[in-house]
């Protein structure tokens, strides 16, 4: 996993960016499919410390709520996510403690059977998370390697879509 995190800035407001890469062993389709299917978090914790409610889904559109705690300060969200005809997952927080925040997560063949995964976030940042960016950003990009690392497990070695045993 290679991860890289940098600040820019705007005259108006100062946001914040993040981009994690993993690889996970899986098809394309059936990672794209996994991570966009924030009812499977739902309902099998992929994420255990992060809790997501879906509240809507309609065609490739999904809002939830998610819940998460980063650097001890509670974070709740609500969340809308649109597929794109690409395949790439774009993500807007429209409620919340990070409004504003943007979310692309792209998808491309990495070799047989493997799929690469590109997470960009940008967050505008300010008051408490201003002051503490360099350890704010550092906390988001372990976050971020961590939830990827466990969309792995969930593709790779729990399996998805799960099936009845």
């Amino acid at each position: 996993m290679t991860t890289c995190g940098h600040v820019t800035q705007s005259i108006e407001t100062m946001i914040l960016t993040v981009e994690v890469d993993k690889t996970i062993r899986r098809p394309i389709d059936n990672v794209r499919r996994q991570f966009g299917d924030m009812r499977h978090h739902e309902k099998y914790r992929v994420h255990p410390d992060v809790r997501f409610t879906v509240l809507s889904e309609e065609g490739n559109a999904c809002r939830f709520r998610q819940e998460v705690s980063v650097l001890g300060l509670s974070q709740v969200d609500e969340v809308y996510q649109l597929r794109q005809p690409n395949g790439d997952i774009v993500s807007d927080v429209v409620a919340g403690t990070n409004q504003g925040m943007h979310i692309i997560q792209s998808f491309r063949p990495a070799s047989e059977g493997a799929t690469a995964i590109h997470f960009r976030l940008d967050m505008p940042v300010s008051g408490i998370k201003k002051l503490l960016k360099p350890l704010f950003a550092a906390a988001l990009r372990k976050a971020i390697g961590k939830g990827l690392e466990e969309d792995r497990i969930d593709l790779e070695e729990r399996g998805y879509p799960r099936v009845a045993a």
